[in-house]
């Protein structure tokens, strides 16, 4: 754990700090290098007309969405990651910047993602981020298995359990489910089309 952690900057990571959404991102570079899983897509198509009808929830629907990597063992799954992220540049400058400043003035940035922690680690350790707290991944012989999906108030849960006294500083964020976040910071930030604007008082409405 950093020197610094007592001291926390907070960073949601699709389109807070990248710009699109990671699993959809990660998924279309799985099936240009693995061409012949692309079948897969007809059952994440229906998987996800399922959630859009309610028919699951977000966290069954993910789960689901995820079948593109079925077959593959977890250092798979981690070389095709760093593959993905060698090389990739889709982050928000503004965002990138409002980092760097945090790293050089000692707070201890954390990820706190709904995103699986296998896809985004990489992305996260390219960036100098050392914690990340997000929805786990595991991938067994038989199949694989996903965590409470790390969203909304799950954040602030799931953050206060590694992260139980430390001041929050400042959080950033593009997505309004992440209020409870914002609220538990002294400085929140809202993230939208690339600008970041400061959210004067984070228990009004946006």
């Amino acid at each position: 754990m950093s020197d610094h952690s007592d001291k926390l900057a907070l960073f949601d990571f699709d389109g807070t700090l990248y710009k699109y959404d990671s699993i959809l991102s990660f998924c279309f570079f799985y099936y240009q290098k693995k061409p012949q899983r692309i079948w897969r897509f007809i059952k994440q198509v229906f998987s996800w007309l399922l959630w859009k009808f309610k028919r699951i929830n977000t966290s069954e629907f993910k789960s689901r969405f995820i079948c593109f990597i079925e077959g593959d063992t977890q250092i798979e799954v981690e070389r095709m990651a760093r593959l993905f992220w060698e090389n990739n540049t889709s982050f928000n400058s503004a965002v990138l910047l409002e980092l760097k400043r945090c790293q050089v003035e000692n707070l201890c940035p954390v990820v706190v993602s709904a995103s699986p922690d296998l896809f985004i680690l990489p992305a996260c350790e390219k960036l100098g981020i050392q914690h990340v707290v997000s929805t786990t991944l595991r991938i067994h012989e038989d199949g694989y298995t996903l965590g409470t999906n790390c969203r909304g108030s799950e954040k602030t849960i799931r953050l206060r359990a590694v992260f139980p006294t430390q001041r929050i500083v400042s959080a950033y964020s593009d997505n309004t489910d992440d209020l409870p976040l914002l609220q538990a910071s002294e400085q929140g930030y809202l993230v939208k089309n690339g600008a970041i604007r400061s959210v004067p008082n984070a228990g009004d409405s946006y």
